[in-house]
Order: C-alpha cells, then structure tokens, then sequence
C-alpha cells in the first residue's frame, strides 16, 4: 500500500563519547603475553619429556607478575566512566584464567 515512514534502511548510527579504557587494552596485551608465555613453557616442557631449562622458570614467574599486573589494571578500567567495558570483562577473564591455570600447574608439580 504505502511506504513505511520510520527509519532510512542502512543508517543506524550511534553517536557516543565512549571509549575503550587505555587501562583494559594493557590488561587484554598483558593477558595475551601471560598465556602465550604460559603455553610455550608447557609445550616446551612436554617436548622436553619433563627435562626443563631454567629460562622456563623464570617466564612462568614473568607470566604470572604480567597476569597480576593485568589483573588489576583490568580491575581498575572499571573505574572510568564513559567507556565501554567489554574490553576490561575480557582482559580481566583472561588474566584471571591464566592466574587459576599456572596456580593448576604449580599444584600438579607439588
């Protein structure tokens, strides 16, 4: 019959002030460091058939410093307001993953 009035097809814009917390993106970078970290000395360790070098040591101890770090830089962005906080959920979760994983491998070892 007619046309619909309403909305042009094809321009939802959203205009916002909103950004994403400097703080969330270092903790999300500080997260993905602690896990490749993490997962390269248990690949190495598993290559290795158990037989570790010291380096392995200390880039599990620099993953887990990294991780907390991250974590509370995550915990912090939520802090800032008129941001989005999708990125401080993610860098939060994952920092706390890989704090919960190496905590794991340290009661494995004990």
């Amino acid at each position: 019959m007619g046309k619909k009035k309403g909305k042009p097809a094809g321009r939802n814009y959203k205009f916002t002030n909103k950004t994403h917390p400097a703080k969330a993106v270092c903790s999300v970078m500080l997260a993905c460091v602690s896990l490749l970290g993490v997962c390269a000395v248990v690949y190495l360790s598993f290559q290795g058939q158990g037989e570790t070098k010291p380096g392995y040591g200390l880039t599990g101890l620099l993953a887990v410093i990294f991780s907390i770090i991250g974590e509370v830089l995550g915990v912090l962005s939520f802090r800032e307001r008129d941001s989005f906080y999708v990125v401080s959920w993610v860098g939060t979760i994952l920092n706390l993953i890989v704090l919960i994983g190496v905590g794991f491998l340290f009661s494995l070892g004990i």
